[in-house]
């Protein structure tokens, strides 16, 4: 008969951190489109991307979570903290300094990308009201159709 090992919350805090080493990357490639250092069709494709690495990054979290509470402490960070501080490894330490490292870097990376977006959206608002007429009161340049509206005054050119 084979006993089975008991599963340390630890046991995946490498597979953690090399996840939270793909969100870093990509939201550092999502920060260098939205500044315009590059292709802007490739946004799309990275927000799925991103999408996918934050399913991961919550599945082991989850995961660990699970195992902590099984061992009797809480399902979260400082619960994790708590089980390493009594329990763990340096290394296993260490990991966990780097993974919590790792998320606060990518933490202000999405806020920056944030404002980013932010600023793009106000930047395309002021264009749309400027070609609407919103702006300083003068004429709309196109309808709500999508067809010129500016009226000219005088005689037409080129009429013979």
């Amino acid at each position: 008969m084979t006993s089975q090992l008991p599963q340390l919350p630890s046991q995946h805090l490498a597979d953690e951190k090399q996840v939270t080493v793909r969100l870093v990357a990509a939201l550092q490639r999502e920060q260098e489109l939205l500044s315009g250092n590059g292709d802007a069709d490739e946004i799309p494709v990275l927000i799925g991307e991103k999408a996918k690495i934050v399913a991961e990054m919550a599945g082991l979290a989850d995961y660990r979570h699970k195992l902590l509470a099984a061992i009797g402490y809480i399902a979260s960070e400082h619960g994790m903290q708590a089980w390493l501080d009594q329990h763990g490894s340096d290394a296993d330490r260490q990991v966990w300094d780097e993974l919590f490292a790792l998320a606060q870097s990518a933490r202000e990376l999405n806020r920056l990308n944030g404002l980013l977006v932010g600023k793009q959206m106000a930047i395309n608002q002021n264009a749309l009201k400027i070609l609407q007429g919103g702006i300083n009161g003068g004429g709309a340049f196109y309808g709500p159709d999508g067809a010129s509206s500016v009226r000219t005054t005088g005689r037409p050119l080129g009429v013979g």
